[in-house]
């Protein structure tokens, strides 16, 4: 089993809509740890370190993952699933307030 860290263009976008995911569920991105790894051709997103130390960050991490369909902290599929997952779970999420 080839095991690698992925850094192109579309592990960098998936990371940005999790961010993007993320600040709308309240969270800042160094509330927890992801990463996009290649695992003999499927892409894993794994939430290695989730959000803890605070109950409310906590909640609103579990309500993320939950609205992303992540069993487990990890989602194995194809890098396109993932996007469309991720999509997906922007739509469920709030909006941000406009000031």
């Amino acid at each position: 089993m080839q095991l690698g860290f992925m850094l192109d263009n579309i592990s960098i976008a998936i990371l940005t809509k999790v961010n993007e995911l993320a600040e709308r569920h309240g969270l800042n991105p160094y509330d927890f740890v992801a990463s996009v790894r290649d695992v003999e051709g499927a892409a894993i997103l794994a939430f290695e370190i989730p959000a803890s130390g605070n109950r409310v960050r906590e909640d609103r991490f579990d309500k993320m993952l939950q609205d992303l369909g992540v069993n487990e902290g990890v989602l194995k599929a194809k890098c396109s699933h993932i996007i469309d997952a991720l999509d997906n779970a922007l739509q469920l999420s709030p909006k941000p307030r406009l000031r």
